[in-house]
């Protein structure tokens, strides 16, 4: 299992008390103590664990292959491909483009986040990443890009825009979860990139049970059906639309309001109003980057409902997010004592 070693020493301490390990290694040496014995050796994962609570899982080498051939088929990756890795190997998005390029063997270098800005000396030939990440990317010139991919979080329909302006190639939004070690649909290299879809099935089956985002496939943990924990639609062209956590959902005065809808509705309406962002639990919460008004947002939020009268309403120069780049609205209302 590979370990962030700049997290918290509680965060710390609690993912290796969890992971029974045998033996650490860091830059400082090696530590062996006694951990389970388990047959067959795996790659062990674990979620981001936003409120503390991370979720382990398990891969053998068979199912990490399959993952990493679906990645590779998806976007026709191949040995003469330049990579620039820029997500964390301890998170599954970054890992499985690591096994990925190693598969194809092609040219790979890697960049922290604050050395982003020397990307094109390498001059990627492709470029994955979450949006907060994107979002330099975009201030950035490269010369041989085929496409740029986001995944880990929704991408902003601005930045999608921006992207494919700027650099006139495919921007391929994709969805992936750490319990199918992180790829699990795409938006097509070749054919149409549905602004705010993940897209298309990649390397697994998908169904939706009321609403509810349902995944099963060899390289998932499980052999089973599992409940993703996502709300989604499908389009007339068969591509899923995330429409946001289910424990994210408002639930006020009885009344159910979906957080995403709400975003979705106010960035369609207001123009001057960029990125938003809906929490809560009884009530809602919201915060805004752009020049509008706060008024103006508790007005149309009132037109679509009179339960929807913002206890928070903040403007703020970004959306707060963890690491690595990710909106959590359990943090948000954290943050902001939600009821």
């Amino acid at each position: 299992m590979t370990v962030n070693p700049d997290n918290s020493p509680a965060r710390q301490q609690y993912l290796l008390e969890n992971s029974d390990w045998s033996m650490m290694i860091t830059q400082d040496g090696i530590e062996y103590r006694d951990g389970g014995d388990y047959p067959g050796e795996r790659i062990y994962a674990y979620t981001s664990g936003t409120t503390g609570d991370s979720k382990f899982y398990s891969f053998t080498q068979a199912q990490v292959d399959h993952c990493v051939n679906s990645i590779v088929q998806s976007y026709e990756l191949t040995a003469n491909d330049r990579y620039v890795g820029i997500m964390p190997l301890w998170h599954a998005h970054g890992q499985a483009f690591y096994w990925a390029t190693r598969q194809i063997g092609c040219e790979t270098h890697f960049l922290s986040v604050a050395n982003i800005r020397h990307m094109p000396d390498y001059s990627p030939t492709f470029i994955t990443g979450v949006p907060d990440v994107l979002k330099t990317v975009r201030q950035l010139s490269f010369d041989h890009l085929r496409f740029i991919r986001s995944a880990s979080s929704a991408m902003p329909d601005w930045l999608f825009r921006d992207l494919g302006n700027r650099f006139q190639i495919p921007v391929i939004e994709a969805f992936g979860m750490t319990e199918a070690y992180s790829h699990c649909f795409t938006n097509p290299l070749h054919g149409e990139q549905r602004m705010g879809t993940v897209g298309l099935p990649s390397g697994i089956e998908a169904r939706i049970n009321n609403q509810h985002l349902l995944i099963r496939g060899p390289g998932i943990w499980t052999n089973d059906w599992i409940d993703t924990g996502d709300l989604a639609e499908q389009d007339d062209h068969g591509y899923y639309r995330i429409l946001g956590r289910s424990v994210d959902q408002l639930n006020i005065k009885g009344k159910k309001f979906n957080p995403i809808s709400l975003e979705s509705q106010l960035l369609k309406h207001i123009a001057t109003l960029k990125e938003c962002v809906i929490f809560g639990d009884h009530e809602l919460n919201c915060l805004y980057v752009g020049d509008c008004e706060p008024t103006e947002i508790q007005q149309f939020l009132l037109g679509l409902d009179r339960h929807l009268r913002p206890t928070v309403l903040n403007r703020v120069d970004a959306i707060p997010t963890v690491y690595p780049g990710k909106i959590s609205r359990s943090f948000l209302k954290q943050q902001f004592n939600s009821k």
